[in-house]
């Protein structure tokens, strides 16, 4: 992996666990889970964003279905 890839990934997970973290830190202060749940869907974003994660997709079935 190229050094400026490198680079990328780590400010991307720095900026996801500033998200967290402040929203975490405002749903305390508000006592509300309001916070949490408008950033609930960055999880699975940076899942399906992460390198390699298309490659553990399952393979198609040769044999037809029934």
């Amino acid at each position: 992996m190229r050094l400026w890839k490198r680079w990328l990934y780590l400010i991307a997970a720095l900026a996801a666990v500033f998200v967290a973290v402040a929203s975490a830190a405002q749903a305390i202060r508000q006592g509300s889970w309001a916070p949490l749940a408008s950033v609930a869907w960055l999880p699975a974003v940076i899942a399906a964003a992460w390198p390699g994660s298309g490659r553990r997709c399952l393979p198609r079935r040769r044999n037809p279905a029934g």
